[in-house]
């Protein structure tokens, strides 16, 4: 890997993810945490450096993924209601080790080393967002106690990133990335398997730093938070927690997708008796001609249909009128821009892979076009989730569309949240 980036730059992308203070020595780096300004932690300039050139000895085969011809690193998640498998806070981050004897390879589950703590660093530098990689994982008293022990920045520093964990595999013989891969991929069924824990491998950069953009535009600390002036819709408030509860983006683009769902029926059929109404109501409607009345038919006709004894409607067109009810397009931009200023032209200038979803242009002119494009964009992803079929041509493969998900999901989650807040009531 091509190391073009100063040992000064590492320094600061440091202080920028922990959120400390730094200032320069001879021969060191001096960190002051900003809720404990009577502590320092010092890295020294050869140690920071000789970290910096062994991770130029890697190659980067993914954003998530760094290897040699003998060891593979790749960034993983746990999807469990417990995290049976979380490092202890005062430990050496090694979660489990294995020996394949047979196959003369090694397994290392736990904190991510410093090599691969650096590369996340310098990727989230590039986008211009090292703090995003954040994840507070102490409270005050645990965080204390651990800065006045003996620790090196770097080991503080792999407990911080993205609250994740790392598979690293080695390997006495030279071996390709594939066959790492097939190791890695074994291993982590096996603990899947074994211990009805499911670990996923992090194949998107982008979902490391969900939370840390959310994050840093809203109150952080518990007891910055006011008491709720408003009483929201149950159904809604769980469709939300389970979205923001979950690691899959599939998953969370379901659950927030319900949440406007919710209301598709209500406001469908509230436009069409206002249609009715409105017809019905001209001055150049009779009841005593033949041809009004069918007329009105054919107008309700394509607006509903019956199937198996029951009423059905365009479930498109009731996302369509959701939209244009609650959400405040002007509202839904700022947030995207506080979010990654880049999604706006990303939605106007590409289509969505997995579901062949149109572009939206959400600064365009016409907000009824605007509107009719984005329920089609969201309904379109909406369909090749849920409708998985080998015939289907447009269908959603979970881990290898991930990357294109995920920046579909804060769309959907912003337009929730104001769904959420307009049909509310002041308590």
């Amino acid at each position: 890997m091509n190391i073009e980036h100063s040992i000064n730059e590492y320094a600061d992308w440091i202080g920028e993810v922990l959120r400390f203070t730094m200032v320069e020595t001879d021969d060191s780096f001096i960190y002051t945490p900003v809720r404990f300004d009577d502590v320092t932690i010092a890295l020294s300039k050869q140690k920071l450096q000789e970290e910096i050139d062994l991770l130029s000895s890697f190659q980067a085969s993914s954003d998530t993924i760094l290897s040699t011809d003998k060891s593979y690193e790749i960034i993983v998640r746990e999807e469990s209601p417990f995290f049976r498998f979380t490092p202890r806070p005062r430990g050496n981050g090694i979660v489990l080790e294995q020996e394949d004897e047979d196959n003369h390879v090694s397994y290392t589950l736990g904190r991510p080393s410093n090599e691969f703590v650096l590369y996340l660093i310098q990727k989230a530098a590039l986008l211009g967002e090292p703090r995003a990689l954040h994840r507070p994982v102490m409270s005050s008293p645990i965080m204390r106690r651990e800065l006045e022990g003996e620790l090196c920045i770097l080991d503080l520093l792999r407990k911080f990133i993205g609250g994740r964990m790392s598979l690293k595999v080695t390997s006495q013989s030279k071996k390709s990335a594939s066959e790492f891969e097939k190791f890695s991929t074994a291993f982590l069924f096996n603990i899947s398997y074994n211990t009805d824990t499911a670990f996923v491998q992090q194949r998107d950069f982008e979902e490391l730093l969900r939370t840390g953009r959310i994050t840093r535009n809203r109150r952080q600390d518990i007891e910055d938070i006011d008491p709720p002036r408003r009483s929201y819709i149950s159904d809604l408030i769980h469709h939300y927690q389970l979205a923001i509860g979950t690691e899959s983006p599939m998953l969370e683009y379901i659950s927030f997708y319900h949440i406007a769902e919710h209301f598709f029926e209500m406001i469908f059929t509230d436009a069409l008796v206002e249609k009715v109404r409105n017809k019905i109501t001209h001055a150049d409607f009779s009841y005593r001609r033949k041809k009004d009345i069918s007329s009105l038919i054919k107008d309700i006709g394509k607006s509903i249909k019956l199937r198996d004894d029951s009423v059905t409607f365009n479930e498109q067109e009731g996302l369509r009128l959701t939209l244009e009810r609650y959400v405040d397009l002007n509202e839904l931009k700022n947030k995207l821009n506080e979010y990654d200023s880049s999604l706006i032209d990303y939605y106007k200038s590409n289509t969505v892979s997995f579901s062949g979803a149109r572009k939206v242009d959400l600064s365009g002119e016409d907000d009824s076009l605007i509107f009719k494009h984005l329920a089609s964009r969201i309904y379109k992803n909406r369909n090749s989730i849920v409708h998985s079929k080998d015939s289907e041509k447009s269908k959603y493969t979970p881990f290898r569309d991930d990357g294109t998900l995920v920046k579909e999901v804060p769309l959907l989650r912003f337009i929730s949240e104001q769904i959420i807040f307009e049909t509310s009531t002041v308590i």
